[in-house]
């Protein structure tokens, strides 16, 4: 390649990185102790709606074992 290709290049990606950046310069930030709080309470109040905490009623559960078949 040429030198002024390989300079176009680099204008390029540095273009490219500057926008990146602008774009993670622009995202609101949260103290994690907020974020890790608010966690904790959405947990606490969805909890009794989560199977893997409170199980599946055997009634709704699509993954019963069905009744074995006998043969005479």
């Amino acid at each position: 390649m040429s030198s002024k290709m390989q300079s176009h290049s680099s204008i390029v990606q540095a273009r490219r990185t500057v926008q990146q950046l602008r774009i993670e310069a622009s995202i609101e930030r949260i103290k994690v102790s907020k974020a890790s709080s608010d966690l904790m309470r959405y947990c606490g109040e969805h909890a009794k709606n989560d199977p893997l905490l409170m199980g599946i009623p055997a009634s709704e559960n699509p993954f019963k074992d069905k009744k074995p078949c006998t043969v005479l």
